[in-house]
């Protein structure tokens, strides 16, 4: 029995596609209201039982939106393997469920991602493919939104703005900064500093990181600092990686998806930290 009023359940790897599945929640909940729509990272609060939380949502889904990005089908896992090849893949176990189920699939392709062949798909997911699928292209972001409203609309769903909606566009590439570009940023975050070092655990292979760190007046407004930003950096899902000692945090800011280089995303994060620092006293 399709469950009603209709929801729709965000299926993402966040290592893949995690900006733009948010930007997709967000624009269905705008237009037909937030109980339209699941998606982890906004409806999954802190002490909640992740793993039941989202066997729950699946249950009260009615159509599986696949959010298919460029590494979606080859992230890999700590063991190097396919994650898609991996029976307890939660992307692989969404799709599952909602083909045993006889739940729809409206897969959501990320131009210039191709959509998976069947040939490379496990077996569990082979109908996969025969599921038409909608592209989202950069150049095009709000008329393939659009389309996606109203392929819901057909699938019974119920706008809930009597309005049109604007939809935000997503960063959904990322690339690294340009010299002039990260000689630009620089100057907006002053105390900010690139620095190169060598990849641990990988013997030739650098890293490229923003860098910087921040003194505080006393060990506990450093901790409290830290604790302070945890809420931003959760909703940005992009972290930080950052170390304490005595009175002063040294974060430093790198996007592995391209190599272990600055993107937007790391000068996204500075900033916001930046703010934060400003809520407590200086050193």
């Amino acid at each position: 029995m399709v469950p009603f009023p209709p929801k729709a359940f965000i299926s993402y790897r966040r290592t893949d596609s995690a900006a733009a599945a948010r930007w997709i929640a967000r624009s269905i909940g705008a237009t037909f209201g937030q109980q339209s729509v699941f998606i982890d990272t906004d409806t999954i609060r802190a002490a909640d039982k992740w793993e039941g939380r989202i066997d729950a949502a699946l249950r009260e889904t009615s159509v599986l939106v696949p959010v298919i990005g460029e590494r979606w089908l080859s992230a890999q896992g700590d063991d190097f393997r396919r994650r898609i090849d991996e029976e307890q893949d939660w992307v692989r176990k969404e799709i599952e469920h909602a083909i045993a189920a006889g739940i729809g699939i409206l897969p959501l392709l990320l131009a210039p991602a191709r959509f998976p062949q069947r040939s490379a798909l496990p077996a569990s997911l082979a109908t996969l493919p025969a599921y038409q699928y909608l592209e989202l292209r950069e150049p095009s972001w709000d008329a393939d939104v659009h389309a996606l409203v109203d392929r819901l609309g057909e699938l019974g769903f119920r706008k809930a703005s009597p309005g049109p909606v604007r939809y935000p566009k997503p960063m959904i590439s990322l690339r690294e900064f340009t010299a002039d570009e990260l000689a630009a940023l620089l100057q907006e975050l002053p105390g900010w500093h690139y620095v190169e070092s060598e990849l641990p655990g990988h013997p030739g292979r650098r890293r490229a990181e923003l860098q910087r760190t921040y003194v505080f007046r006393s060990f506990e407004d450093a901790i409290a600092f830290m604790q302070a930003a945890v809420a931003g950096v959760s909703q940005r899902q992009h972290h930080p990686r950052w170390e304490n000692i005595w009175r002063t945090v040294q974060v430093c800011l790198t996007t592995w998806d391209i190599g272990h280089k600055p993107s937007a995303l790391d000068a996204d994060l500075a900033a916001y930290l930046d703010g934060v620092r400003k809520q407590f006293p200086a050193q």
